[in-house]
């Protein structure tokens, strides 16, 4: 068992042994739950199913419109960035 200190920005250091154990590296997302007054941490595994769902369309859109507005927002970059 590990004793931590919380930094003044809340921030504690995850031991090495927790962060093998879950497979932790650098830029792996984590959450901490509260489960009956218990803080759990744990790893949250992201695969490609896991994003499904979670942009909704305000309203349908066919590929050329897709198209048309990708061309105008670089144009639009463009444009701005050649005003500079």
């Amino acid at each position: 068992m590990s004793i931590l200190t919380a930094s003044a920005k809340g921030q504690v250091t995850i031991p090495v042994a927790i962060r093998r154990k879950l497979g932790i590296e650098p830029g792996t997302p984590v959450r901490f739950v509260e489960r009956d007054g218990v803080v759990v941490l744990e790893k949250v595994e992201t695969d490609i199913s896991s994003l499904f769902g979670i942009l909704k369309a305000t309203h349908p859109m066919s590929l050329e419109d897709m198209d048309k507005a990708i061309g105008e927002a670089v144009a639009e970059r463009f444009e701005r960035a050649t005003r500079r």
